[in-house]
């Protein structure tokens, strides 16, 4: 009993001191300030359709950054702009910017009218939204900003049903489709009769298509397309087919949008190399930069580069660490993080005078390009730092 009333005491004085705490915070946070500093993840605009005869919105995300010298961009289209641009900013940003599996790109989402369905799934006014997009803010987009020509369209529900129609009424128009949980029963089937007819006609499609379903069952109508892209394939058509019962219909466009625009760019994101073994038998260095000379900018990462080469030091490898290190200078030559790169991996060659050059060239670099202070401050600590590691 004496126990238990101990135990009773504890957590009465623990609840106290949280009432305590809550309220020292709250008294401490009262005088809380708005800043004018929205985060902004895309912008809005108006713009009056010949197709449509009436005004229509669309929203913009451009890459951080935008324009960067020599650089342009795949457009990725969402025709549910409203309800998943946030949610696809998001996933392209991540993707992009700290994951690298993905190339920077500009997002479109276009807003449909009160009616959903008018722009999404009935078959003539949907294909006049199609035609807005594809006839007009197309054009509109690739005339205004920095786009590389590849076309992408992505969308969920409704949204996805509008991306099989586009498929196979323009399939030129995109080059990825990705279909996620496409309501194919809301037309009637009228989809599953059309891809049928694309595929007795002979049709070439060289496009992609990502489809995926939830757990919703055949009643949504994805797996009878399915089911009818087996049994009448159509020619020239890379698709593949998800079906995600952990998933329901709302909550699947996160994770399919996530993983399919990492399937389709799966050549794109960078090299891994386990080893040199796996580096060498992938193409060694004449390999690497043929990867990157289909890439714009063809530069290769000063990360890949420092990687390897200390790789080659671990191995005492010298002319291969030396090697990749000077490429990574050659290929960033406003770079002190690679001077600094290549400094480390001649101190560890036991090349002392060439390590304490390169270290010093690290910090006039920085300064001579108008690095952030923390940078030129970083290089200059690692100079002491070799300095006093090496005054004996």
């Amino acid at each position: 009993m004496k126990l238990n009333q101990y135990i009773k005491n504890i957590v009465v004085i623990i609840a106290m001191a949280a009432v305590f705490l809550n309220t020292s915070i709250a008294a401490e946070f009262a005088t809380v300030k708005a800043l004018n500093e929205p985060l902004v993840l895309a912008k809005k605009y108006e713009v009056y359709s010949q197709i449509l005869g009436q005004n229509r919105k669309f929203y913009l995300h451009l890459p951080a950054g935008y324009p960067k010298a020599g650089q342009q961009y795949p457009v990725l289209y969402i025709p549910d702009g409203k309800r998943k641009m946030q949610k696809t900013v998001a996933i392209v940003d991540d993707l992009a910017t700290f994951g690298r599996r993905i190339p920077e790109m500009i997002v479109v989402g276009i807003e449909t009218n009160e009616n959903r369905r008018d722009d999404l799934s009935q078959f003539d006014s949907s294909v006049a939204f199609l035609n807005f997009i594809t006839k007009e803010l197309k054009p509109y987009i690739n005339s205004n900003y920095k786009t590389s020509g590849e076309n992408l369209l992505m969308g969920s529900s409704m949204g996805g049903e509008f991306v099989v129609r586009a498929l196979l009424e323009q399939p030129d128009e995109f080059d990825g489709y990705f279909a996620i949980s496409p309501s194919i029963y809301y037309s009637d089937f009228q989809l599953v009769e059309k891809a049928k007819t694309v595929s007795t006609s002979k049709q070439v499609l060289n496009k992609n298509l990502y489809l995926s379903v939830a757990n919703e069952g055949w009643n949504q109508g994805v797996e009878e397309l399915v089911y009818h892209l087996k049994k009448y394939p159509i020619q020239g058509l890379k698709w593949q087919f998800t079906k995600r019962e952990q998933e329901s219909h709302g909550s699947i466009s996160l994770v399919q949008g996530y993983l399919g625009l990492q399937d389709y760019y799966k050549k794109w994101r960078a090299p891994h190399f386990a080893n040199t073994q796996d580096f060498e038998d992938k193409g060694g260095v004449a390999g690497l930069k043929a990867f990157y000379q289909q890439r714009t900018p063809a530069i290769i990462p000063i990360g890949i580069l420092g990687h390897l080469a200390l790789l080659y030091v671990d191995q005492a490898r010298a002319l291969e660490a030396i090697e990749l290190s000077l490429l990574a200078v050659k290929e960033h030559p406003t770079s002190g993080r690679a001077l600094r790169n290549i400094a480390v991996v001649y101190e560890k060659l036991g090349e002392l005078t060439l390590a304490k050059k390169a270290y010093q060239q690290a910090i006039t670099v920085a300064i001579k390009n108008n690095h952030r202070a923390s940078s030129i401050a970083a290089h200059k600590k690692a100079l002491a730092a070799f300095n006093k590691r090496n005054s004996d």
